[in-house]
């Protein structure tokens, strides 16, 4: 599972271990949310950047050891100082560094002057991980200065500590500039491409033109860029991989339609994308870039499981429900479902998440877990917007088993980059405005105080999302909370 985790001045972690879950999943007892410790500090100095920032975080576990990776030292107007890393093998204890080799800040330096749109896999026929950046270039950090995007690269690492240098994945052409990559690994030995890495991006000045690289050793060199058969325009998508090898890549084309596309041959070629869903998206209060890339997760049997924020249940689409839809095939995919969080009458509006599964588990015993962040108040300003984190815990045909609510301690909230995580990809990442987080437990008693820890006002980063056209109720619906 891949939770992103919001972040004031160091990297967080939620024990509750949306990461990795556990048989305690099927207890459905009353909880007031995770502990939360923090697991990484941004150790730059740089006047460019703004300090102390970590942010859009991707967290991925294997077995009980979650890896996660972040950009350290965020500059205003894109990217980062470097890469961080953070691995456990408990989800307490955690050990943590910053990759080398890729931005002049690495120790020892590389040949990028900063790095974002960090992701990581792991390939369990190598033992490897492999955390992918996107390189950035340009040393002003005045907010309109121009940031190009000359490269995709890795990273790799055998124990998730050492790291190898820099990796390049993909170089622009003439007239380029890359953005928002994504990484996954064939990890099914029943696969015959077992082993195989992927990884998406797109020309994001070339009309968000898809492009995709495969590995077949590790990460050490990459096929080259390879669009769809129909070329492709869309951004933010989430490779997955199904048991049999298919790779599947939901995704957000330019008409803002949830589509996915795939590769039955290794990523040899990649087939024309299908529909998945509309997307119907109420726009984020505060000016808030807000997060609607999908995020995206597998079960034992390859079921796909895609969920994001949707106003399509909601009264005039007045705010957004997180939502979700599944499909066993990539072809064939099930009605959009209202994930019930709240009542569609509340006036919260969720923002984005990250979608896990139990490998373990499939079918009518799926197990899901989802992170998502939310304004109790949707129609909230930049002066009165709150911003919480919550999580939602189901079985797929049975019972919803458990939720946590509105928790936090103080923090800055970045510019969100909206993406998936466990087991998929997505979920609100934080930005560069300095925000709130509040303390384990439920609404925010009056005062502004929640045992004992300190409630400040949020104030929410720059950007917008347009307002779609409202939508109609899906068929099928989860059993209501107990």
């Amino acid at each position: 599972m891949r939770p992103m985790m919001m972040t004031g001045g160091g990297l967080l972690a939620a024990a509750l271990a949306c990461a990795t879950l556990s048989p305690s999943l099927a207890a459905a007892t009353r909880d007031t949310g995770p502990a939360v410790v923090q697991v990484s500090a941004d150790p730059y100095t740089n006047a460019a950047a703004q300090h102390a920032t970590e942010v859009e975080p991707d967290t991925v576990a294997a077995g009980h050891t979650v890896m996660s990776v972040f950009q350290v030292g965020r500059w205003d107007n894109g990217c980062s100082d470097d890469i961080g890393w953070a691995l456990s093998n408990d989800g307490r204890n955690w050990r943590h560094g910053y990759l080398p080799g890729l931005t002049k800040f690495s120790n020892p330096p590389g040949p990028f002057v900063r790095a974002s749109d960090p992701a990581v896999a792991y390939d369990a026929r190598f033992g490897e991980w492999i955390a992918s950046s996107l390189a950035c270039n340009g040393t002003s950090p005045n907010p309109g200065a121009a940031v190009p995007s000359p490269a995709v690269e890795v990273n790799v690492s055998f124990d998730g500590v050492h790291w190898s240098n820099t990796i390049i994945v993909a170089r622009i052409k003439p007239g380029q500039d890359f953005d928002k990559d994504w990484i996954t690994c064939d990890n099914s030995t029943a696969s015959r491409f077992y082993g195989r890495c992927y990884v998406e991006w797109d020309v994001d000045n070339h009309n968000d033109l898809v492009e995709m690289s495969t590995s077949r050793d590790g990460g050490r060199s990459w096929s080259p860029a390879a669009t769809t058969s129909t070329r492709l325009h869309a951004t933010g998508g989430e490779p997955v991989v199904q048991p049999n090898g298919d790779v599947v890549v939901p995704i957000l084309n330019n008409a803002g339609n949830l589509v996915a596309f795939r590769s039955v041959n290794g990523g040899q070629t990649w087939g024309p994308a299908v529909k998945v869903a509309d997307i119907f998206a109420h726009p984020f209060g505060g000016n808030l870039r807000g997060p609607f890339f999908p995020s995206v997760a597998t079960d034992r049997t390859g079921r796909i499981y895609i969920s994001w924020p949707d106003c399509r249940f909601r009264p005039s689409c007045a705010s957004n429900d997180m939502v979700l839809t599944t499909s066993a095939d990539a072809v064939h995919w099930t009605p959009v479902t209202r994930i019930p969080i709240d009542p569609v009458t509340s006036n919260a509006d969720h923002l984005g998440g990250g979608l896990g599964v139990d490998p373990a588990t499939a079918g009518r015993h799926a197990r899901l877990a989802l992170f998502y962040n939310f304004y109790p108040r949707a129609n909230c300003t930049v002066a009165t917007c709150r911003l919480f984190e919550g999580s939602f815990r189901v079985r797929v045909h049975g019972r919803r088993l458990r939720r946590h609510r509105r928790c936090a301690r103080r923090r800055r909230v970045l510019r969100v980059r909206g993406r998936r995580d466990p087991g998929g990809r997505t979920a609100v990442q934080p930005g560069d405005v300095p925000a709130e987080r509040w303390s384990p437990g439920h609404r925010r008693p009056a005062g502004g105080q929640r045992r004992g820890r300190a409630c400040v006002r949020a104030r929410q980063g720059p950007g917008n999302h347009p307002l779609r056209k409202p939508g109609v109720p899906g068929t099928v619906t989860w059993s209501p909370a107990r």
